[in-house]
């Protein structure tokens, strides 16, 4: 099936693949379990779904970002899963994905066009709370609708107080932080890190 998909692909005839995961509870795990469960639910089941997971026991183990770049930059004919950023760093070779209009893409190619596609889908799908005081945690921007869409998309979230008085005089550079976070020179910075602004 993997030859099938991918019939540029030269692995020798027998030859095992190595799939490693990450040990310790990984918001990138939970990323890919989620992917994996929106686009197969049949094979990959809800039980497999979360940032720690049973793993079968034919699988090998990494630790942090760090461990699993280093094992698959190690290992040949190994497969695992990163963020984009570590394993463009890196220098790792990342697989296309398909997202829920069949396109497959990589992450390089759907770029910030592909994350922004994504959020402008789930958005116009009513995903995405219309109020900023509204729950978020059930947002998913995971395997969203739309050719141009990357299907694997993280969501970063400021959990704040509601009254912060106990912070005395903190509360204001907590304020500042969050105010610079969102002003233009603050979403200027986001690309170099692989992210997208709001």
């Amino acid at each position: 099936e993997i030859k099938a998909l991918n019939p540029k692909l030269s692995v020798p005839a027998g030859q095992d693949i190595k799939v490693y995961h990450r040990v310790e509870g990984s918001s990138t795990t939970g990323g890919v379990t989620t992917y994996l469960h929106a686009a197969c639910p049949s094979v990959w089941t809800a039980n497999l779904v979360g940032s720690t997971i049973t793993w079968p026991a034919d699988t090998y183990e990494a630790y942090g970002s760090g461990g699993m770049s280093s094992k698959l930059a190690s290992t040949p004919y190994s497969i695992g899963y990163i963020d984009s950023g570590h394993g463009h760093t890196d220098g790792l070779t990342e697989i296309a994905l398909q997202n829920k209009a069949g396109t497959y893409r990589t992450s390089l190619e759907a770029g910030a066009a592909g994350i922004r596609a994504a959020g402008t889908e789930a958005i116009a799908a009513g995903v995405m709370p219309s109020s900023p005081l509204d729950d978020f945690s059930a947002v998913s921007l995971h395997n969203m609708g739309g050719k141009d869409t990357w299907p694997i998309v993280a969501i970063s979230y400021v959990y704040l107080r509601k009254d912060l008085t106990s912070l005395g005089d903190r509360a204001c550079l907590l304020k500042a932080f969050l105010e610079y976070i969102i002003s233009d020179e603050g979403q200027a910075l986001l690309p170099a890190y692989d992210a997208v602004g709001v």
